[in-house]
């Protein structure tokens, strides 16, 4: 799991790909991502900060040691803590460069926010500059505010990778009803 994803692929395509499209603006490069992909924004920030500017981590599972062992022994194997302890974010907080936003639910039954507050304590301790919004109410998937948390999303990106204020208009909101919330969960 501590590679998340195969990370120096995603590097490496990134790179190939710029070389064919000049629109391609590898300095201005971010990330997003939720529960396992909040994990990989991070741990890209950290193995990768000269691609990597700027990451919004939503719900983030940042270290192994502190996650539903299923899911984590069928990765990284039973009883194997060093390669569970590879797998945290919270212990290589200090290598954090560029503008990070954490966002996690205060009611996520899936990723506890104990991950998201254990590494905010780790980056304060550091002294790395990151911003933090705990979502009252909210469970994993940020179902009842999901425009609210995308529109924040967007608007951090916004600001760190393009240097403005967003715009005035915003995303359009996700419609959410029962035949998409089957297909979420299915």
């Amino acid at each position: 799991m501590a590679d998340a994803g195969c990370l120096a692929d995603h590097v490496a395509a990134l790179r190939q790909l710029a070389r064919t499209r000049p629109w391609m603006d590898l300095d201005r490069l971010g990330a997003l991502g939720h529960s396992g992909g909040g994990f990989a924004t991070v741990r890209a920030m950290q193995d990768f900060p000269e691609v990597y500017k700027a990451g919004v981590a939503l719900s983030g599972s940042h270290d192994a040691r502190c996650f539903n062992p299923g899911f984590v022994e069928a990765y990284d194997g039973a009883d194997n803590p060093d390669a569970w302890a590879l797998a945290s974010n919270v212990d290589l907080a200090d290598r954090l460069a560029g503008k990070l936003l954490l966002i996690h639910g205060e009611m996520d039954d899936q990723v506890h926010p104990d991950h998201t507050l254990r590494l905010a304590d780790r980056l304060v301790a550091a002294d790395k500059d990151f911003e933090l919004l705990i979502v009252p109410g909210a469970e994993h998937t940020f179902i009842d505010c999901l425009t609210y948390v995308r529109k924040r999303c967007w608007d951090f990106l916004v600001r760190e990778l393009m240097g403005t204020q967003p715009p005035a208009y915003r995303p359009a909101p996700i419609a959410l009803g029962p035949e998409m919330l089957g297909e979420m969960f299915a």
